[in-house]
């Protein structure tokens, strides 16, 4: 059976500019992303092992769900730059899309952690490290 993957050409990251409220959402994408990788969330867990727990196992819960963090490695230009640097310093939460090449989106809202790194080596490009720490769940439709 043929393997019915996708590579990864043509994923953009796009942060929202269209004011809350405003439908439909207006997604600009930030650069040229050479890297994304999309938030990872991950569940925390109560223990509730007690004395009589069967098999003398521990025992326990789903607890709160950590959204995670998302990271893009985007080709440094200045455009690029501007954009990240003005969302690093903006007050409040924003959200941000990636889009993937199958027409699918993953939504989520966050903030910039870290101001952009610039990576430089002999015979090497420039790029800026932008990692956002997401608030609340992604949200991931299928799209088309």
């Amino acid at each position: 059976m043929e393997s019915q993957g996708i590579t990864a050409d043509g994923m953009t990251f796009s942060h929202r500019t269209s004011a809350a409220g405003i439908t439909p959402k207006v997604w600009t994408e930030i650069g040229e992303a050479v890297s994304i990788t999309p938030p990872n969330p991950s569940r925390s867990s109560v223990d509730f092992t007690h004395l009589k727990s069967p098999n003398k196992t521990r025992e326990h819960k789903p607890s709160m769900i950590e959204p995670g963090e998302a990271n893009v490695v985007l080709n440094y230009t200045k455009a690029a730059r501007a954009k990240i640097d003005a969302l690093f310093v903006a007050e409040g939460i924003q959200e941000f899309q990636i889009g993937y090449p199958d027409g699918a989106t993953e939504t989520f809202s966050g903030f910039l952690t870290g101001k952009p790194t610039e990576g430089g080596e002999v015979e090497g490009k420039l790029t800026l490290n932008v990692p956002v720490k997401v608030t609340g769940l992604p949200v991931f439709d299928e799209g088309n």
